[in-house]
């Protein structure tokens, strides 16, 4: 990093790493959460992460020897790049996929959709697998600063690049299970040929502390109920996902 603050070339910021996860992909795997998000999420679990200029700075190098230490406990060699959102530092997220993908790291890439299409390609061809977040299939403005117009555009060029892909939803007691979105989203999945999984996820407040450590409130904190496991496989039947 320079003595004026700007990141140098190959430089990145990350926010933190998780050495095991069996939840963020297939098989078993390393994160890297980046640092830096634009999308605000009302039931983010990071949302230290999204000051962008907070984190870590790393060279992108001295971050894959640091995951090499986790590789001989990883069955699957598995890397997904998190948030944060990684779109927010592109030529970041696209050198570490990269030259993660030449180290021999099956390379996922966990997100929100956010950012113009043309920039979203050019990050998205260069992994394996996209774990790609709906907020909300008809207003993700509710949840999120997320637009649908640009959602569903990135969403649709996967497809174009044939590049597989997992759809992840969190579940929220009236704010994202009303029946005409849940009816939205079994037609978004219905339309999507490179879809391999749905991921119905069940809303939680176990971040609530760190909002409250920023001075900040969510209205998800106040009078939600919690999701049930038969609310989970209710949607799930709706759905009626089948990978093709």
């Amino acid at each position: 990093m320079t003595t004026s603050g700007v990141i140098n070339l190959g430089s990145g910021r990350i926010q933190q790493i998780q050495s095991f996860s069996t939840v963020d992909g297939p098989g078993t795997r390393s994160v890297v959460f980046l640092q830096g998000c634009p999308v605000s999420c009302l039931f983010c679990h990071n949302p230290d992460s999204w000051d962008r200029d907070g984190g870590e700075v790393i060279e992108v190098d001295q971050l894959l020897r640091r995951l090499e230490r986790f590789r001989p406990f990883l069955s699957s060699k598995g890397l997904t790049i998190s948030g944060g959102e990684p779109l927010f530092q592109p030529d970041f997220t696209i050198e570490l996929a990269q030259k993660a993908r030449d180290e021999g790291w099956h390379v996922a890439l966990d997100t929100s959709g956010w950012g113009t299409r043309e920039q979203f390609i050019k990050v998205a061809k260069n992994f394996d697998l996209v774990l790609f977040s709906i907020k909300h299939p008809l207003a993700p403005e509710s949840v999120s600063r997320c637009r649908l117009e640009a959602v569903m555009d990135n969403l649709e060029s996967l497809a174009e690049l044939k590049i597989p892909l997992w759809l992840r939803y969190v579940l929220i007691p009236g704010w994202t299970n009303q029946p005409d979105a849940l009816a939205e989203l079994r037609r978004i999945v219905s339309g999507l040929p490179n879809l391999q999984k749905v991921e119905i996820l069940p809303y939680n407040s176990l971040a609530e502390n760190k909002w409250k450590k920023l001075g900040w409130d969510s209205p998800l904190f106040h009078d939600v109920s919690p999701v049930t496991e038969g609310q989970i496989k209710m949607v799930e039947e709706f759905i009626a996902f089948t990978p093709k």
